[in-house]
């Protein structure tokens, strides 16, 4: 079964997940070749990371704190104390800083470890390397089309969500119907018809159904226009 992509989203949510593989990763048996070079750099990668975090949070909470003195400053009612000017307060126990890209070299050490005779899928799941199976329900699934000129021709996109593409439909001009464009199995088509009527700008409208193998599922999406 498909597999989603194993790192998180969220900056918070691959904190998490960093701090466990660190650990993890530091807990492999000897075979697995991981050098005590490799740790170090995935441990000071991962508190650069964590306390890059811990900035954004204290930053946030200062940014609060000025601005609800300015609008004291501005607004608020007369003391006889004047009001003190908001202080940053950084986080203590800054570590070692580290250069850019943490989670290119995490994913490199993840590949090296996947290609070891060692590893087995169980291995991978207590590091957080493997990703959850993707469950697609096609008979709930709406492709969304977007569209661009490009060339003087309109560019349409869409994500394929684990189908194997799209039926799609156009009217144009003075057309009063939707017909079968192309069926397309790629992530973008080209629709490269001129005008109905050369050198006269006319409206166009698409939609799409997804299809897997070469079945229609899922809900229509909706309707998208533009001029060309």
């Amino acid at each position: 079964m498909q597999k989603e992509y194993y790192l998180p989203h969220g900056d918070n949510e691959r904190d998490v997940w960093l701090s466990n593989y660190v650990t993890k990763v530091a807990a492999l048996p000897a075979g697995f070749n991981i050098l005590p070079a490799q740790n170090t750099s995935l441990s000071n990668d991962a508190a650069a990371f964590h306390y890059d975090l811990l900035l954004l949070e204290a930053a946030h909470t200062f940014s609060q704190t000025c601005t609800a003195n300015k609008d004291s400053l501005r607004d608020g009612p007369q003391t006889t104390t004047p009001l003190a000017f908001a202080a940053f307060v950084a986080p203590s126990g800054a570590p070692t800083p580290v250069l850019p890209g943490v989670f290119e070299r995490v994913v490199m050490l993840a590949g090296q470890i996947k290609k070891n005779t060692l590893y087995t899928e169980a291995y991978g799941i207590g590091l957080g390397i493997v990703g959850a199976d993707v469950i697609t329900h096609f008979a709930t699934a709406q492709p969304g089309l977007s569209l661009s000129l490009e060339g003087g021709h309109v560019h349409i996109k869409y994500a394929f969500n684990h189908t194997d593409g799209l039926y799609l439909f156009s009217m144009r001009g003075t057309e009063t119907e939707f017909t079968l464009l192309a069926t397309i199995t790629k992530n973008t088509y080209n629709d490269l018809r001129p005008n109905l009527v050369v050198g006269v700008p006319e409206k166009r409208q698409y939609k799409g159904f997804y299809m897997v193998g070469d079945v229609m599922v899922g809900i229509e999406s909706h309707i998208a226009g533009i001029t060309c």
